[in-house]
């Protein structure tokens, strides 16, 4: 008897156990059932898609890309899928989209913007991310022109300095950036070879940089030469960052003749220092 009712006891808490596991599978089966219901009626076709933030990107190009037929459906492609396709157009820097009952599709994109410039059979217009953005047949105008750089993958959309090697470089062009030595719009094209890198100014002054050690202190140093060579309005023809203990200008006077000027690096960088502490102060 005991062990009948054992067995009893047993069997009923494996049917009360399965009728549990049954009623849950019959729940998620209807909540899919019903999500799919949803996700494939006519309230997520694709009436409309607007596009916006778009500059040197067509509409149609975003449409095609991202699979948003009118009359589509909306969730057949998952969002992220969407973004990413858009994000593979080169000139693309990040998107999202929204989707409205009713139908309508909203894709708002930010784009990028072409910053440098290489040639390679083709003139490669090149962002501050160095993604390669499009070819050009021209050279186009207010653009940082490179020189030296290995242009093996020079497609749309891929990035050059990838390298490991290509650290250093990246480095530099970033630091050019930089406002602190207000050297944006000085600079006209950088030449970037494997250990040195040398500047054209848009006065077609040549500056031997040299290597890409000590950027910042020379890009200071650099920022200060040009300065001075304004303000003094010398006929400067090359600087050497790197030739001696100072930087040298090299210039030129009525007659042709070039004479060497030798910068005192530190009497520079204390007027360097000694001028950001007025500007921070007013």
């Amino acid at each position: 008897m005991e062990k009948q009712k054992k067995v009893k006891k047993k069997i009923s808490k494996k049917r009360k156990f399965f009728r549990i596991v049954f009623r849950f599978f019959i729940f998620f089966l209807f909540i899919f059932l019903l999500i799919f219901a949803i996700r494939n009626s006519r309230i997520f076709n694709i009436k409309s898609v607007n596009v916006e933030g778009t500059k040197n990107i067509s509409y149609k190009d975003v449409i095609k890309v991202a699979e948003l037929k009118k009359g589509s459906k909306y969730y057949s492609i998952s969002k992220a899928d969407r973004i990413k396709k858009i994000e593979s157009i080169p000139y693309v820097k990040s998107a999202k989209i929204n989707f409205r009952l009713g139908g309508t599709v909203n894709v708002s994109i930010k784009e990028r913007t072409p910053y440098y410039q290489a040639y390679s059979s083709k003139y490669l217009l090149i962002d501050e991310d160095f993604r390669i953005l499009e070819e050009r047949d021209s050279k186009a105008d207010n653009l940082l022109n490179l020189d030296g750089l290995n242009l093996e993958n020079n497609k749309a959309g891929s990035f050059i300095l990838s390298y490991k090697e290509d650290v250093d470089k990246k480095e530099l062009l970033k630091s050019l950036k930089n406002p602190e030595y207000n050297l944006l719009g000085n600079i006209e094209s950088i030449e970037l070879l494997d250990s040195v890198a040398t500047f054209m100014t848009i006065d077609g002054i040549k500056v031997e940089f040299g290597s890409y050690s000590n950027i910042d202190y020379k890009l200071r140093m650099l920022s200060l030469i040009l300065d001075d060579i304004k303000k003094t309005n010398k006929k400067a023809t090359v600087i050497q960052m790197e030739k001696g203990t100072n930087p040298i200008l090299i210039v030129e006077d009525d007659n042709g003749k070039k004479d060497k000027d030798e910068k005192n690096s530190e009497k520079n960088e204390k007027s360097y220092i000694e001028e950001k502490a007025n500007s921070n102060s007013n």
